[in-house]
């Protein structure tokens, strides 16, 4: 297990644990410390579920709402597109990851 999973779900214990403590120590009513644990709860299952997403999946995304879809010959074209405009925003490496996942064409300069 990598520390950052350790560090995740450490976290995420800690902030399960803190509803029921806040509840029995400040002595909240069973109707306020259940909700809150619940949304704790389920924050933490959306947060280990999906995680967080890369700018490669919110590219991703914009392709499929466009109606690129994986097997269209333009995606890829697209995503190189959106590659070069995240390159001159000053992140390469963001950009080189875009290119990666959609397999688009490398610059030639």
């Amino acid at each position: 297990m990598s520390k950052e999973n350790r560090i995740l779900y450490g976290g995420l214990a800690l902030a399960a644990v803190i509803p029921l403590l806040l509840g029995l120590l400040l002595e909240w009513p069973v109707l306020v410390t259940i909700p809150l644990f619940g949304a704790v709860l389920y924050g933490i299952y959306r947060k280990l579920m999906h995680g967080n997403k890369t700018t490669s999946d919110h590219v991703g995304v914009v392709l499929d709402r466009i109606g690129l879809y994986a097997d269209s010959p333009v995606r890829a074209l697209t995503a190189h597109r959106f590659a070069k405009l995240i390159e001159a925003a000053g992140n390469p490496g963001v950009a080189d990851e875009v290119r990666q996942k959609f397999d688009a064409p490398h610059p030639l300069g």
